[in-house]
């Protein structure tokens, strides 16, 4: 008699075919959601050290840009002349920066507001690069998969981009 053998299957007892092919799966699955916890959770070591601060420059101006959107809007912002950088100059910061992270905190900021779970925009601007971290490892992963069809390359792309500082 002739037996219909399965690919990578190996034989044994009934279930052991089953419990191999869903192992490297599982494993697999876990190893992205633990990279994509550790994004956060590597980008969220200064909150945990120092508390819910802005370092640095850029993130500092990055707030002050998005807590000017939300106080006065976009057109005003569009049309914003910041006296206190660029001394003496200033800067019109309208044409001047690329607005996207501003934006996304002012929705982000008033999407909590609206669903009833108001934050600062403080801690939504010292949140949202962890955010983006898990959001940028999970997209490579795909990028990955979408490239190669390989599952373990798309896994260990999003595990080299959950740690990756930049």
């Amino acid at each position: 008699s002739t037996r219909l053998r399965l690919p990578h299957a190996t034989p044994g007892p009934q279930g052991q075919m089953s419990a191999q092919r869903l192992l490297i799966p599982t494993l697999r699955a876990l190893l992205i959601a633990f990279a994509l916890f550790e994004a956060v959770n590597i980008r969220l070591y200064a909150v945990r050290t120092y508390g819910r601060v802005i370092h640095e420059f850029d993130p500092w101006f990055n707030f002050r840009a998005a807590e000017y959107m939300v106080a006065h809007g976009w057109g005003a912002f569009q049309a914003w002349y910041d006296h206190e950088v660029w001394y003496p100059l200033g800067r019109h910061v309208g044409s001047t920066t690329y607005p996207g992270l501003h934006l996304t905190a002012w929705g982000v900021h008033s999407a909590l507001a609206a669903v009833g779970r108001p934050a600062s925009l403080n801690d939504v601007c010292v949140f949202l690069p962890a955010g983006f971290g898990a959001l940028a490892a999970g997209f490579t992963g795909l990028l990955a998969w979408e490239v190669t069809r390989k599952p373990n390359a798309a896994a260990l792309a999003t595990a080299i981009m959950a740690i990756h500082p930049g």
